[in-house]
């Protein structure tokens, strides 16, 4: 398994401590010049990236990423860009320097909530400025208004749940 070792603060990352955190993937990009059609983002939970189907080592240190950071915090919502943000504290810097293709794990991920195998939470009305935000990660102040809007509404989707008439069973998880 691939560790990043101490970042440029000599924190490590510690797998596994937050998991109660999700992980959300821009599903489509809209395109505001063609389609004023808004975008949609999955959300899902940082063990969907250690399905068997998501190839490895790439969703490992995603998992890890996500659960480990330091910064962590429970129910943050986590993009692409926060990573990559993330990564440029470690010595390597750079998903290429590090071998890793983080998105060849996330668009497995979304293969396999397509195909019923992973639990997520498909969130819709992101602008096109807002997709764009979710790659770039000069973008913080954008995708922060993003994952504030996102974080209520998935609180909204987690009370529905959790309402006595939503038939789920009290041991099913909500993502």
């Amino acid at each position: 398994m691939l560790r990043l070792g101490p970042n440029a603060y000599g924190e490590h990352l510690r797998p596994g401590r937050i998991t109660d955190c999700y992980l959300g993937i821009l599903l489509d990009q809209p395109l505001a010049e063609i389609a004023p059609e808004p975008g949609r983002v999955l959300v899902v939970t940082p063990a969907a990236l250690l399905h068997q189907d998501i190839p490895q080592p790439h969703g490992q240190v995603l998992y890890d990423l996500v659960t480990g950071h330091p910064d962590r915090t429970p129910r943050e919502l986590v993009f692409l860009a926060d990573f990559t943000v993330e990564l440029r504290a470690w010595p390597q810097q750079t998903w290429t320097a590090i071998g890793i293709s983080p998105e060849a794990a996330l668009l497995a991920v979304v293969d396999r909530w397509r195909a019923g195998h992973v639990k997520g939470l498909e969130l819709g009305g992101v602008s096109a400025e807002e997709a764009r935000a979710l790659g770039r990660p000069p973008m913080g102040y954008l995708r922060e208004q993003l994952r504030a809007r996102l974080a209520r509404e998935i609180s909204r989707q987690y009370l529905r749940w959790l309402h006595p008439t939503s038939r789920h069973r009290p041991d099913e998880r909500f993502l």
